[in-house]
């Protein structure tokens, strides 16, 4: 009896100290859950790299808050407390997008290069008259009105280079032709510090004379969807020497977050790029959901449905003719994943089967190469127009992941650029802005693609305006206090030109 006392005592010892353990439990999460840290920062460094590189890039692709400014209030009054270069470079801070992008002293010695090339424009032929071509009214540009500029006529159409592709981007809207403004009202990303937030303005701009971006194209704030902008599109291309354009892409019913889905404007596109000789190659956007299941019905989705049109791009490489697919953020998912669809043995590989294609993942650091490697892929690009800002972007790396892609029998997609410019849409970050130097700098970065002997070379971009890599046409503008940047003392097509010309070099070589 004794015992038996002594035992359910014991046992109620033990329950009273189950019931306090899990009220302690319970009371934790409950504290954690009122107080300001997010399940990200507490998980701190066990958390995947992808949460933190999209943390640190802090892309307009990711999502955002949407924070207003107050009703009638425009950020072209707002920015008028920064009005020049040198006031934004001194009031940024050192912009370090990942711990581990800029790995060593060497790295970092370029940036610090790089800022120093940035610090004055070439101002050589700055009180040079602007000089209007391609049809251009120039009370029209003065006006802000050239909404639809001139065609190129045919007899001024370059021959189409299919290993030089360049990225398109189709999400822009208008009230006119979507009910209302996409894109170009894009809001401003806060830094991903809280404290360093506070220090920047927040809100969206106010199209269409408040655009997000530092400068306007001649096609005023338009609607990607407008058949006339598509058709002036594939001129502007045509007359650059650019055969293939990578159209961003997103699954039926998915968009970013400043969009609208616009899976179904490809034909449109596809049967302009036909018209004009292009070709329509697919940069799959790291939409919601993505995995190496649901690559696997994409990559089947796009080609029964646009593989037998004449402008769906295929490129031959090994015997082979077969789809090209970029892959934004490749990195988010393991090599191990990416195996199971990109390796032969993979447990739902489509190679060697009808939807087998040549993959490219997004080199952003050192590591990537290997686990693009691991992972199945055909081979890599680099996507970024500043020259120092991750490892895959930096020029000077370009020999050496050249030779790491022949040694494995991979393609290396180099990515170069005109410039780089984001403050529209990320005040904070003036520090990777990258100046155009009157052409300059595209042409060096061209020369340093030229250098590696690739197989084909990615232009960033054709109309990716939030972050100032557009070829596209753009043209002067002022707004009360604010001008934007434009190609002056050069044409609105000056970029466009500058690409013919190294397109023709280009196909000398090959």
């Amino acid at each position: 009896m004794a015992f038996r006392a002594f035992w359910r005592s014991e046992k109620l010892l033990v329950g009273i100290i189950l019931v306090c353990f899990l009220g302690s439990c319970l009371f934790s999460v409950y504290s954690l859950s009122q107080s300001d840290h997010t399940l990200d920062q507490v998980i701190g460094p066990f958390a995947l790299p992808k949460v933190d590189l999209k943390k640190r890039l802090a892309l307009h692709r990711t999502a955002q808050p949407k924070v207003l400014l107050k009703h009638g209030t425009s950020l072209l009054k707002h920015n008028k407390t920064v009005k020049s270069p040198e006031k934004i470079e001194e009031k940024n801070p050192v912009f370090v997008p990942h711990v581990g992008l800029i790995a060593d002293s060497q790295q970092q010695k370029q940036n610090e290069n790089i800022e120093e090339l940035n610090v004055v424009e070439d101002d050589s032929n700055s009180k040079q008259g602007f000089v209007p071509r391609v049809g251009f009214d120039s009370q029209q540009i003065n006006d802000g009105k050239a909404d639809v500029p001139s065609a190129f006529e045919e007899k001024d159409l370059a021959p189409p280079n299919y290993n030089l592709h360049v990225f398109y981007y189709p999400w822009y809207g208008n009230p006119k032709q979507n009910g209302k403004y996409l894109h170009w009202n894009h809001n401003l990303i806060p830094h991903w510090n809280k404290q360093e937030a506070k220090k920047w303005p927040t809100g969206r701009h106010q199209p269409p004379d408040d655009v997000g971006a530092n400068f306007y194209p001649s096609l005023g704030a338009y609607s990607s969807s407008d058949p006339a902008v598509i058709e002036h599109h594939m001129q502007q291309m045509r007359y650059a020497g650019i055969g293939v354009f990578a159209v961003s892409w997103y699954p039926q019913e998915q968009a970013d977050n400043e969009g609208q889905p616009s899976d179904s404007l490809i034909p449109a596109l596809m049967d302009a790029a036909q018209k004009y000789s292009l070709k329509v190659a697919f940069h799959i956007e790291p939409y919601e959901g993505r995995t190496d299941w649901s690559l696997q019905h994409s990559v089947r989705y796009i080609v029964d449905t646009y593989g037998t049109h004449p402008a769906f791009y295929r490129h031959t490489r090994n015997g082979k003719n077969l789809p090209l697919f970029y892959v934004y953020d490749s990195y988010n998912l393991p090599a191990k994943d990416w195996r199971n669809l990109l390796s032969p043995s993979g447990s739902h590989t489509i190679r060697n089967t009808a939807y087998d294609a040549i993959f490219l993942g997004l080199l952003v650091e050192l590591k990537h190469k290997n686990e693009i490697l691991q992972g199945g892929f055909d081979g890599f690009y680099t996507y970024f127009a500043t020259n120092g800002f991750t490892y895959g972007s930096s020029f000077s790396n370009w020999k050496t992941l050249k030779q790491f892609a022949d040694q494995n029998k991979m393609m290396f997609v180099p990515s170069i650029g005109p410039g780089y410019v984001d403050t529209r849409v990320r005040p904070w970050n003036g520090r990777n802005t990258r100046k155009r130097l009157n052409g300059k700098y595209y042409n060096d970065a061209f020369q340093a693609a030229f250098d590696v002997t690739p197989e084909i070379i990615s232009v960033t971009s054709f109309n990716e305006w939030h972050e100032g890599t557009q070829v596209e046409m753009a043209v002067p503008k002022k707004v009360g206090e604010y001008a934007y940047n434009d190609y002056t003392p050069n044409s609105p097509e000056f970029y466009l030109q500058l690409t013919r010309n190294w397109s023709e070099k280009f196909k000398n070589l090959q």
